[in-house]
């Protein structure tokens, strides 16, 4: 089976503003996907920043801010720029989320 990049995938978690369709977009208003959606990319729960961490298709840091009962508001979605609160600490976690990306594609080659 070939590795199919998450922007590449269809919606499968019942979203109404994406199911069944590519997601390359992550702050859509009313969007509902799950952070185990099949397009959403690599994930890091940052619980302590009260949010989740990705990479997007451009292997760029954005955060999600998480809300209750395990959702997340997609709205506020952003890329971490340089006046985020802990941008220092997300250049390095941005390299190591990229660096676990090659490695899961390469393991799959």
């Amino acid at each position: 089976m070939a590795y199919i990049q998450p922007w590449q995938r269809l919606c499968d978690c019942r979203c109404l503003v994406h199911h069944h369709r590519p997601r390359t977009t992550y702050n859509d208003p009313d969007c509902a996907c799950t952070i185990t959606c099949t397009t959403q990319p690599l994930t890091l729960l940052a619980d302590p920043w009260g949010c989740a961490l990705f990479l997007d298709h451009g292997g760029d840091l954005w955060h999600v801010p998480a809300m209750t009962h395990g959702t997340f508001d997609w709205a506020y979605a952003a890329e971490i720029d340089s006046r985020h609160d802990h941008y220092d600490a997300s250049r390095t976690i941005e390299h190591l989320l990229r660096q676990a990306a090659h490695e899961l594609r390469a393991s799959i080659n």
